[in-house]
């Protein structure tokens, strides 16, 4: 018995490694789904799902998929109608700091249907061409492909990115980035619900809109809410959102004034950019897509997002990132794919910046209806 406390030490230990494994169970993570770029990539695998049943079915709307990262997620079916062009479905497929290796997870799958999307809309970064960020790790292994993926392309990832996606599923709370804050913050509005009706109903207000967009914009006020719900992929008002809106996201409105811009781009360039070397992974995964494009023969464009004038003088300054727009278009004419820069184009000088890394909703009907008349 001298060594019971040992004992006792060591079977508490073992049970707490076999509890964390329980949360690489996809039916508990759905549970538990953490905020950001878990929701975002669990729902593509969700939407992945809902467009191929979509393309079984005819259709007179020409159908179009978005790949790219967050700067895309404003390019949707409700930002082409206010563009005029009322005939396109758009189904948006872009993850939180995506990479071209995720473009090419969903584009692999998005062609395993019979019919193929009628364009798509490739948005690119330099941060998601950039080695250094960590970003390939985290969120993309970690959230965005699956092991199968993961086992046929490994020779093109790096061992620095593999540690940190095998230590996601070593320690599987830790590589879900729970957040004890959000735990506390959504039990408090679970017990003191806070009624969004009446933002809901000024929302509707002096407005005619269908019966379909009321639902919309109830479901954006409901979404704004913290409460245990949204843990569960089944009930979450995010996915719901998510899916009237085939994976757009149009929740970023208003915009910083100049000198939070600068302060907040600072910060972003230092996380990111700092040290940038080119990821040449990550140029075999674009290079790849644009392969497949081109043998599915399916019209295409790649962009480069509008930045803001801050973020954009750091890209020029740096003749690694500058000169990564020339290698792109190079690859894309190679392949026979359209090309724009949206930092150039008066179509889409819209300088309306929600943040560092992002414009403002606003800014995306121009920038949608310019980008369907790209792909060739």
């Amino acid at each position: 018995m001298k060594n019971k406390p040992l004992y006792i030490l060591i079977g508490c230990i073992a049970f707490l490694f076999l509890a964390d494994k329980v949360f690489l169970i996809p039916e508990v993570r759905d549970s538990f789904m953490q905020p950001g770029g878990m929701v975002y990539y669990r729902h593509r695998i969700h939407q992945l799902d809902l467009y191929r049943k979509a393309m079984e079915k005819p259709s007179d709307k020409r159908r179009v998929v978005v790949l790219g990262d967050s700067r895309s997620f404003g390019i949707g079916t409700s930002m082409a109608q206010l563009a005029g062009k009322d005939d396109v479905e758009i189904w948006n497929f872009a993850g939180p700091q995506a990479v071209p290796a995720y473009h090419l997870f969903v584009l692999e799958r998005i062609l395993e249907a019979d019919r193929k999307p009628d364009a798509i809309i490739l948005g690119l970064s330099p941060d998601a061409l950039g080695r250094n960020a960590g970003i390939f790790a985290s969120p993309v292994l970690n959230y965005g492909v699956d092991s199968e993926f993961i086992e046929s392309y490994r020779t093109q990832i790096p061992d620095r990115d593999l540690d940190t996606y095998a230590n996601s599923r070593r320690f599987a709370v830790v590589g879900m980035q729970f957040s004890i804050r959000t735990l506390i913050r959504r039990i408090k509005g679970s017990l003191n619900p806070r009624d969004r009706s009446g933002e809901a109903a000024l929302l509707l207000q002096g407005r005619q809109l269908s019966e379909e967009e009321k639902a919309r914009l109830q479901s954006l006020a409901l979404a704004s809410s913290e409460n245990l719900a949204i843990y569960d992929f089944h009930t979450s008002p995010q996915i719901d959102v998510l899916d009237q809106l085939k994976g757009a996201q149009y929740g970023w409105f208003g915009y910083m004034n100049a000198d939070e811009l600068k302060k907040e781009t600072d910060t972003l360039v230092s996380l990111y950019l700092e040290a940038f070397t080119v990821s040449e992974e990550q140029m075999f995964y674009l290079e790849k897509s644009m392969q497949l494009m081109d043998q599915a023969n399916i019209p295409a464009v790649v962009f480069w997002p509008r930045v803001n004038p801050y973020l954009r003088e750091v890209y020029q300054k740096e003749p690694k990132i500058s000169m990564l727009w020339t290698r792109v278009t190079r690859l894309a004419n190679r392949y026979g794919l359209g090309t724009a820069d949206l930092n150039v184009t008066e179509e889409t000088s819209c300088q309306h910046y929600y943040d560092a890394s992002h414009l403002s909703i606003d800014c995306y009907p121009s920038i949608t209806g310019y980008l369907l008349q790209r792909p060739r």
